[in-house]
C-alpha cells in the first residue's frame, strides 16, 4: 500500500489531534503584527517562492497566512479552515491550501477545491511596496 504525501499528512494529523484530545491543527510559519498602515517590513521567512509567515492585522483576532508565489508575487487568505478552524498550509507543489485536520483543500485565491470545508477562505490583496509588504483586503 503507498500513501500520496496528502494521505500521509492527513492521517498524521488525525492521529494527533484523538492524542490531543482536540482538533485544531497549527501551521508552525512565524507569527508578525502589521502596523496600522497594515504593512510589515518584508520578512526574511518570505525569501524564496512557497515560503510563508502568519499576519495579524492591528485591531483584528484573524490571522493571514501569506506566502511568496513561484514569480516572486505574494499571496494572502485568512488561516483558518472554514470548516472547524485549523490553521491551513501552502502546499507549493500543487498549488494549494491544505487542511492538516479534516483534508479540505483550497485554491490559492481562497476556494473551495475539496470539502469538507464548503465555505471559501478570505483572501487578501498582498504588494510589495519597497521593502515592505502592504496587506488589503
Amino acid at each position: 500500500m503507498s500513501l500520496t504525501r496528502r494521505e500521509f499528512t492527513v492521517g498524521v494529523a488525525a492521529c494527533a489531534c484523538g492524542l490531543a484530545g482536540g482538533c485544531t491543527a497549527f501551521n508552525p510559519a512565524p507569527l508578525y503584527e502589521a502596523g496600522v498602515d497594515h504593512t510589515l517590513a518584508l520578512p526574511k521567512e518570505l525569501a524564496e517562492a512557497g515560503a510563508e509567515v502568519k499576519v495579524r492585522l492591528p485591531g483584528s483576532e484573524t490571522l493571514i497566512l501569506v506566502w511568496k508565489g513561484e514569480k516572486g508575487d505574494y499571496g494572502g487568505v485568512s488561516i483558518a479552515c472554514t470548516h472547524r478552524g485549523s490553521e491551513v498550509h501552502l502546499i507549493r507543489k500543487e498549488g494549494t491550501l491544505d487542511c492538516p485536520s479534516h483534508g479540505s483543500r483550497f485554491g490559492t485565491d481562497g476556494t473551495v477545491r475539496e470539502g469538507p470545508a464548503k465555505k471559501p477562505l478570505r483572501s487578501y490583496w498582498v504588494t510589495l511596496q519597497g521593502d515592505r509588504l502592504k496587506i488589503l483586503g
